[in-house]
């Protein structure tokens, strides 16, 4: 047996690790080199000293270095993570060959399209979309500032990497006519108030991002624009995706098998929590198998019904779609963005062939779709709902989450009353318990706030940097104390979360 001083010294490496690990993925640590940064102090040495007595020593100008005048950033201020690269996700679209250019290259489909009209259309149409606020805007020069918005960035987990600060950004449409294409850039201008000015690096970081945000967004513009035959039948067989996983392919088109498995997954018991046609992604929620109710335990008589399940445990799954030209691959994934077992996608092709012969009803399309005016596509996007300060802020505008608040309130025991566009009433009664809230173990305990009030409550909706945040107070409009506010407020944020 290993004596207190060998249990101390295990202790003692098992916390050092602890710290070691804890530190090791910070946003600095990302930013900076791994190596010291001591040449930064480094200096010149004088030459060799000849005596006398000696013949000195012939010096070379050759390989004299040049005195640097410019000042830039030395050492720990050098960003050394990779630049954003542009992404040319619509299929007549190229990045600027210029390394100092933010800008994107659409080329017409025919001679007689006006590339640089259709594209400032669809700039306009986006920027209305996401309801980004409109600064300034020139028709003739087709340039428009917006802002402040705060850009995302996509990630396996919303934590990863937090939304940049609200920034102001211009868009500008750069049409050449003669050569039939016309370009989109995206140039940062300043911060919001209040916020410090990012690093030159940082800038074009933010207006890459940005300009990707409307690459997808013309991708899905131009898929919706391209006449499918929604009629072919759907055929399914397993294969493999482009990275050699074990996958589902459909012999149809993209757009086909899209809106194919946007229709059939909630007719097959897999309801959908998000998608996003230009990313190719759907994100379903599975029940697990073999999910018992409380009444099959009172009928524990009765044999156990086979059921189709997945082989998979209850949480939520991703379909990740990849356009293969006349056919698509359907890689089904965890939710940390991984392959499952080659047995779930095996019962999962089982399960979608039986609805195959599901038709696919879909708006009708223009005549001409070469001509038609770009129409908006709002991709279902989940709200994220953070700590920032002393506020719960949920990333959307407040519209949004009032569609949602009302049942979050509600699941965090309180009564709800009257509302308006930012603001819910709410009534708070101590919840009374018995013994049949005891034996009912199958209906949710109401939350209990010990030192709260029975009485009304309001819930605000107040703008904020990064989004909406979520404010409480008493009916007289007093704060409520905050280790109160926090905890019943850290309630409603998690049921609006990920809505």
């Amino acid at each position: 047996m290993p004596n207190s001083k060998q249990k101390l010294s295990i202790f003692s490496y098992s916390l050092l690790c602890v710290f070691v690990l804890s530190a090791c993925s910070s946003e600095a640590d990302r930013r900076e080199a791994n190596r010291d940064f001591d040449y930064t102090a480094a200096k010149l040495q004088t030459r060799l000293t000849t005596p006398a007595l000696l013949a000195q020593p012939t010096y070379s100008n050759e390989y004299q270095l040049p005195v640097e005048t410019r000042k830039g950033p030395v050492g720990k201020d050098v960003d050394v993570r990779p630049p954003e690269q542009i992404m040319a996700f619509a299929s007549n679209s190229r990045p600027s060959s210029s390394m100092n250019d933010t800008s994107l290259w659409f080329s017409a489909r025919s001679l007689s399209q006006p590339i640089g009209d259709d594209i400032w259309s669809a700039l306009n149409t986006y920027i209305n979309v996401n309801q980004f606020p409109v600064v300034s805007k020139n028709e003739q020069s087709k340039t428009v500032i917006v802002g402040p918005v705060s850009v995302d960035f996509e990630a396996e987990h919303p934590e990863d990497i937090p939304p940049a600060p609200a920034q102001y950004y211009q868009f500008s449409v750069k049409d050449e006519s003669q050569l039939h294409q016309a370009g989109v850039s995206v140039q940062w201008v300043k911060p919001a108030e209040g916020n410090a000015v990012p690093s030159t690096f940082e800038q074009k970081h933010y207006a890459t991002r940005l300009l990707n945000k409307f690459s997808a967004y013309a991708d899905t513009v131009q898929r919706n624009a391209t006449p499918v035959n929604m009629n072919n039948p759907i055929e399914l067989m397993l294969g493999q995706d482009n990275s050699g996983s074990k996958a589902i392919v459909a012999n149809n088109p993209y757009a086909q098998t899209w809106q194919w498995l946007i229709t059939v997954l909630p007719q097959a018991g897999l309801p959908i929590e998000q998608s996003s046609q230009s990313q190719g992604l759907i994100v379903f929620h599975y029940t697990g198998d073999n999910s018992v109710g409380f009444t099959d335990l009172l009928t524990f008589w009765k044999p156990v019904q086979e059921t189709n399940g997945l082989s998979l445990s209850e949480g939520r799954y991703r379909l990740q779609l990849a356009d293969r030209g006349t056919e698509t691959s359907v890689t089904l994934l965890d939710d940390s963005n991984k392959p499952v077992l080659v047995t779930a996608v095996e019962r999962l092709y089982s399960k979608l062939q039986g609805y195959t012969g599901v038709n696919v009803h879909v708006a009708e399309q223009a005549a001409n779709a070469a001509t038609a005016t770009p129409v908006a596509v709002a991709e279902i996007k989940p709200i994220h709902v953070m700590k920032s300060g002393d506020d719960w802020v949920a990333d959307t505008a407040a519209s949004t989450v009032m569609k949602h608040l009302p049942e979050a309130v509600t699941k965090a025991g309180f009564v709800v009353g009257t509302s308006s566009s930012d603001s819910l009433n709410a009534i708070y009664k101590m919840p009374e318990e018995n013994i049949w809230d005891a034996l009912a173990i199958w209906k949710p305990i109401a939350p209990r706030y010990e030192g709260l009030a029975e009485g009304q409550y309001i819930f605000t909706l107040v703008p904020h940097l990064n989004g909406t945040a979520i404010r409480m107070t008493d009916a007289s409009g007093a704060p409520v104390p905050a280790q109160l506010s926090e905890r019943i407020l850290g309630q409603v944020a998690a049921g609006i979360d990920g809505k």
